[in-house]
Parts: C-alpha cells; structure tokens; sequence
C-alpha cells in the first residue's frame, strides 16, 4: 500500500479529485484534522466531494495516528489530506512518522511569505517544517501531480 500525506487548506476539492485521485490511484481518503470530524456541514461536503465507491474516513490527529499505523500494511492506496503544517507536525508527534511530504496549496495570510504561486508561510510554519524535515521527512511542494515537485529544502535554504 501507499499513503501520500498531503497538506492542503482546501483538504477535499476538484484538483484532488480530478488529478490526484486517479494519479495516485487513490481508494481510501482520510482527513487528519480535530475540527472536521465534528463538523457536520463539512463532512457532508466532502461526502459528496468523494466518489462513492472511495472510502473516506475523517479522524481528529489522535485517533488517525493509530488507525493510520494500523493501515500500514494495507493493500489500498490512502491519501490523508492535512489542513495545516500544524496538523501534520501533530499526526507525526501522535505516534505516526510518516517519510514524507507533500504540500498542495497553503492560502496567503497577514504575516506570511510568497513560497510559490500557491504556498504562503509565516516563520512559525517554517520552523515546523524545519524541525520536520530535521526529523527525516522528504517534504516537497507540487501542486498537481503534473507540476515538478520543488524541494522544501531548496526553497528554504535548508542543507
């Protein structure tokens, strides 16, 4: 099996659907987030977002770090959507390391850097990269399967 670990603010939308869906082969859809699973309106957003025949399972990051250390050896392809560099820090401080990264889209805010056309930063979210990358993980930016993928490392000056 392969998990793909995304952070994307948008978590479930048409580019996930329409490109990485079927570039990824993806069968099961997790959300890794403490907002969304209780959250109604959203769920029944991405219910609909979601192809029926697809899994979707949305978790708050303390219990998706054990259901997604459970799914490890999984014979279907799981992509878990991150809203944040805050959840994904978080899942991996739960208890599940993952070996790498990949960041879709991070929306421009008050105090945020231009990294690329569709990722903005602020200095804590860096450092938190940072420290993720420090911890082993392949972080790159990409956000369609057809782009070529830029290494944070690169991008942040980071040896």
């Amino acid at each position: 099996m392969s998990i793909f670990y995304r952070i994307d603010n948008r978590l479930v939308h048409g580019q996930i659907i329409s490109t990485w869906m079927p570039h990824l082969r993806i069968r099961h859809f997790v959300i890794a987030n403490d907002a969304v699973p209780e959250n109604s309106l959203r769920m029944t957003m991405f219910r609909m977002a979601i192809p029926t025949e697809h899994d979707f399972t949305a978790l708050s990051i303390k219990n998706a770090a054990p259901f997604l250390n459970a799914h490890r050896n999984s014979t279907e392809s799981m992509l878990v959507l991150l809203e944040s560099i805050s959840d994904a820090e978080a899942l991996f401080d739960a208890g599940h390391p993952f070996p790498s990264l990949n960041i879709g889209n991070i929306h421009h805010a008050s105090g945020k850097d231009q990294i690329t056309n569709a990722v903005f930063l602020n200095h804590n979210e860096q450092t938190k990269l940072r420290s993720l990358l420090d911890r082993g993980v392949s972080i790159n930016i990409q956000t369609l399967p057809n782009e070529t993928p830029t290494d944070l490392r690169r991008v942040l000056g980071v040896q």
